[in-house]
C-alpha cells in the first residue's frame, strides 16, 4: 500500500520528476508481475525502439522548416516545408513526429519568459539530398528539421502522470480494507487496470507490448536450429519462411566447405525477414523483428550479442 501511496502522491505532485515516478511503476510492475506495466514503464524511462510501439500521445502532428542555398551564395532559413511536394511514403515526415526518446528528453522546463521549450527532429540528410532541388526553383535544400512546439511536451509528461495516476487509484480502491499487500489484487484485475489506464482501452496495443517483452526474453544456443525455429515462430514466421532460412543457411555453409558461416544468402534473408509474414502477422513491429530475427541467427552462430 505504500508503494501506491507513494505513486499517488507522486503522480499529483509536478515537483516528482517524471523518471522517479516511472521507476516506482517499474517497481509495482515487478511486484504485481504485470509484464504489460513493466514494458510501458521500461519504454518510457529508456525510449521506443519502433515507431509501431508508440502510445498515440508520442504520435504528434508537426511542422517542417529547411534551410536553402539559393544563387550567389544567398540563404534562406526557416522556410515551411510542404509536405505535399514530398513523395507520398515521406510525406509524413512534414507532418507527424515520433517520439521515441526516453521521455527525459522532453522534460527540458521553461525558457526566460515562462514558455515551455520546444525542440527539433533532424531531417536524415539522405533524405535532404533526395529532394533537395524539389521545394524552390533554383535553391537546394540544404538542411531540414521537424519542428515540436514545446506545449507537445507537456502534453507527454501530463499524460504519463494522468495514466499513472488513474492506475493507482484504481488498484487502491482493489484493495480489500483488511489487506494492505497489493500482490493480493487478483492478477486479472490488475491486468484490466493496466490496459484501461496505461493502453487507453487498447487491448491490442497491451497485447503488442506484451509481445515484445516475450520476445526480448528468447535466447538461442549455438547451433540449435530448432530452438531458431522456434523464436522465429514467436515473431509470426511461418514453416516457409524458416524453411528458407534453413536453405540459406546450408546454402552459405556448403560454400564454406562445410563450415556454419554467415554468408550473403543469410544475410539477404535477414534482411527482408519482417516480410516472411505468416497468416497471423508479425507479432511486433518491423523493425523489432528485423533485430530480433538478427540477434537469433547471431546466437545461432556463436556470436556473443547478449
Amino acid at each position: 500500500m505504500q508503494l501506491l501511496d507513494d505513486i499517488v502522491q507522486g503522480a499529483v505532485d509536478d515537483k516528482t520528476a517524471i523518471s522517479v515516478l516511472l521507476r516506482k511503476c517499474l517497481l509495482l510492475a515487478h511486484q504485481l508481475k504485470n509484464d504489460k506495466l513493466k514494458v510501458w514503464a521500461e519504454s518510457e524511462l529508456n525510449g521506443y525502439q519502433d515507431n509501431s510501439a508508440l502510445p498515440p500521445y508520442r504520435v504528434v502532428k508537426t511542422v517542417a522548416r529547411g534551410s536553402f542555398a539559393g544563387p550567389a551564395g544567398n540563404v534562406l532559413n526557416g522556410q515551411p516545408l510542404a509536405a505535399s511536394i514530398l513523395p507520398e511514403d515521406l510525406r509524413w515526415w512534414a507532418e507527424t513526429a515520433n517520439l521515441t526518446q526516453p521521455i527525459s528528453a522532453y522534460d527540458i522546463g521553461k525558457d526566460a519568459e515562462g514558455k515551455p521549450n520546444g525542440g527539433r527532429i533532424l531531417w536524415p540528410q539522405d533524405l535532404v539530398n533526395h529532394v533537395s532541388g524539389d521545394f524552390i526553383h533554383g535553391w537546394n535544400l540544404i538542411r531540414a528539421h521537424q519542428e515540436i512546439p514545446g506545449t507537445v511536451f507537456v502534453s507527454i509528461l501530463d499524460s504519463v502522470r494522468n495514466r499513472i495516476l488513474q492506475l493507482a487509484l484504481e488498484l487502491k480502491d482493489e484493495l480489500d480494507s483488511t489487506s494492505e499487500n497489493i500482490s493480493d489484487i487478483p492478477a486479472k484485475r490488475v491486468d484490466q487496470s493496466v490496459v484501461n489506464h496505461i493502453y487507453g482501452g487498447n487491448v491490442v496495443i497491451a497485447g503488442h507490448a506484451e509481445n515484445f517483452a516475450q520476445v526480448g526474453s528468447i535466447s538461442v544456443s549455438q547451433g540449435n536450429f530448432e530452438e531458431l525455429s522456434n523464436a522465429l515462430k514467436q515473431l509470426g514466421l511461418d514453416s516457409e519462411a524458416i524453411s528458407k532460412l534453413k536453405q540459406a543457411m546450408e546454402a552459405d555453409a556448403a560454400n564454406n566447405s562445410g563450415e556454419p558461416t554467415l554468408g550473403q544468402r543469410t544475410k539477404k534473408w535477414l534482411s527482408d525477414a519482417a516480410s516472411y509474414v505468416g497468416k497471423e502477422g508479425l507479432k511486433v513491429g518491423f523493425e523489432v523483428a528485423r533485430r530480433a530475427a538478427t540477434k537469433w541467427v547471431m546466437q545461432h552462430y556463436g556470436f556473443d550479442v547478449g
